[in-house]
């Protein structure tokens, strides 16, 4: 995957012709072939006007799994460390729908992680650091029981960050040295929380600021 500079946060719906997943090994131009021919990626959907196929991560297992291989190798931290520590607190967190004290556990968290070398490197390596941790947290998130989209497709631009939980449905945005009520207006100015009015779950909107300096999250709004 890093070899063909996959983008790890598009495979929960990838819409492909056939020609792009389903061709021999030896001849692929990116990792989509063999991520389709190993489980990873399971056809959920077709259409037949545009003769493409959606692609995405068959289920929470396989996810959880993805996840768990992925995290050392592209934040440098331990998947087994993250899971059993800051994973529960954060889900048992947003169980109780508590957003305030899962940002509080978040932030405790990410506050240690800047005393991991591989941590560090990886956030000095990464194109932005709010890209970096953008797919950090949807790595992380991956891991819980919930389900986890980053970059999503609205009509006035791309939501940083949606969680869905049974009940509650969280929409994201994320912003480096910038304020976290920037973060939400935005996320109001762009309507990003708009797809999902008729869904029957709550909505709860998070502005969130990341300090570059503190490699943590500086301060978070919410609104519902």
């Amino acid at each position: 995957m890093k070899h063909y500079h996959t983008d790890i946060m598009s495979l929960d719906r990838m819409e492909v012709p056939s020609s792009a997943f389903d061709q021999p090994t030896e001849d692929m131009v990116d990792a989509l072939p063999l991520l389709y021919q190993r489980g990873y990626l399971t056809i959920k959907d077709y259409n037949p006007e545009l003769d493409t196929y959606i692609l995405s991560i068959p289920n929470q297992e396989v996810r959880i799994g993805y996840a768990k291989g992925l995290l050392p190798s592209y934040t440098g931290l331990n998947a087994t460390d993250v899971q059993m520590g800051f994973a529960s607190k954060f889900w048992m967190a947003l169980k109780k729908n508590d957003i305030n004290l899962a940002m509080h556990e978040l932030q405790s968290y990410l506050a240690a992680i800047p005393y991991v070398e591989g941590f560090k490197r990886k956030l000095a390596e990464a194109a932005t650091a709010e890209g970096f941790y953008e797919y950090t947290l949807y790595l992380v998130f991956s891991m819980l029981n919930v389900y986890v989209r980053t970059q999503v497709k609205c009509a006035h631009g791309r939501t940083d960050m949606v969680i869905f939980t049974s009940d509650t449905i969280y929409v994201m945005g994320f912003k480096v040295n910038d304020s976290a009520q920037k973060a939400l207006s935005q996320i109001n100015e762009k309507g990003y929380a708009l797809p999902y009015l008729t869904d029957g779950r709550r909505i709860v909107k998070v502005g969130v600021k990341f300090s570059a300096d503190l490699r943590t999250i500086e301060e978070w709004v919410t609104a519902e």
